[in-house]
């Protein structure tokens, strides 16, 4: 009987510390289960937040294996890059269905000339997304060969190979370049950021157009782009000033808090090894605004004319949550 007592306690012990290590891993549903609409999880704000978007972002896929700026939309590269990437950021397996089906989605809309949609955010994010999932050593050197090629020669990028030089693209591309593990000492990298750091504006942010108005979003992209080059410490004291008394960051001074805007703002602040003070406001400003669904309001996709719940938003707060500091990166290497 004591026996029996003792195996009856130690058959418990065992199940709670399953329970704990599910709980510990963020596990609310299997990574291929179906899911339903509605949000059922409980637990702190952060950890709801994250399981939400997971479930929302996994709920919305398309059946050619893509996802869609909207549900209900067709799939496009854009969003299933950043789909695939939030997913895997948050701790999705990279041998899952979800996972597997969004990089066939990939592999497939590559164009013979290494690119996606001919365009050089999308192909930049479309690698980040492969280089996550680990997967396609070959479409990746190829997408970089094309993404090297399109750089003009003034250092910047276009929206495409050849077109005028522009700053979000730019940064966009250096900010996925830093975050592919390349350094100062790869070519594209300093003369890109060169061509960036010439653009600053007095007062120490950076606008779409040249001497435009200083821009919250366009700085906070700039700031990633060049911080594998330059010491960014003045750029992000420039952000900080901008939070607005709810915790989070709207486009310009005083702006209304938008959920994408304050995402890429935490991404850049990530990156200027902010002590997370200023992220713990910004991230429970995002766990505030969380919708039921798991999804988040914006307008800042420019294919949207009012704030809607969209994938793209709910994929840049997923990996802005867990954005890690160039010190945290090291810890990790």
């Amino acid at each position: 009987m004591k026996n029996y007592r003792n195996l009856l306690i130690l058959i418990c012990c065992c199940l709670s510390l399953n329970f704990l290590i599910g709980i510990k891993d963020g596990s609310a549903v299997d990574d291929d289960s179906p899911l339903s609409d509605e949000l059922l999880v409980e637990g702190p704000p952060l950890f709801k937040t994250i399981e939400g978007a997971k479930t929302y972002i996994a709920q919305h896929q398309n059946e050619d294996g893509g996802w869609p700026l909207i549900p209900g939309g067709d799939s496009n590269v854009e969003n299933t890059a950043f789909a695939v990437w939030a997913l895997i950021d948050a701790g999705w397996g990279t041998g899952s269905q979800v996972i597997r089906m969004g990089v066939q989605y990939l592999r497939n809309t590559q164009l013979d000339n290494g690119g996606w949609n001919n365009n050089t955010a999308h192909t930049t994010f479309a690698l980040i997304a492969l280089a996550a999932a680990e997967t396609d050593p070959e479409v990746r050197f190829n997408g970089l060969r094309w993404l090297k090629k399109a750089q003009n020669r003034s250092g910047a990028w276009g929206k495409k190979e050849r077109s005028p030089d522009n700053v979000l693209y730019t940064a966009a591309v250096l900010a996925g370049l830093r975050k592919l593990g390349f350094k100062q000492n790869f070519e594209p990298i300093s003369k890109g950021a060169d061509w960036l750091a010439e653009g600053i504006n007095f007062d120490g942010g950076w606008a779409l157009e040249r001497g435009g108005r200083s821009d919250v979003f366009i700085t906070s992209w700039v700031v990633q782009g060049l911080e594998t080059v330059y010491d960014i410490d003045v750029q992000i004291a420039w952000l900080k000033q901008f939070q607005n008394s709810d915790g989070g960051f709207g486009r310009y001074k005083n702006s209304r808090s938008d959920p994408e805007i304050t995402a890429i703002a935490v991404m850049a602040l990530a990156a200027g090894n902010d002590p997370l003070n200023t992220r713990r406001v910004a991230i429970n400003y995002l766990t505030d605004v969380l919708q039921a669904d798991g999804s988040f309001v914006s307008n800042t996709p420019m294919e949207l004319s009012e704030p809607t719940a969209n994938l793209q938003s709910t994929c840049f707060v997923l990996i802005a949550i867990h954005a890690k500091t160039p010190d945290e990166l090291a810890i990790g290497q």
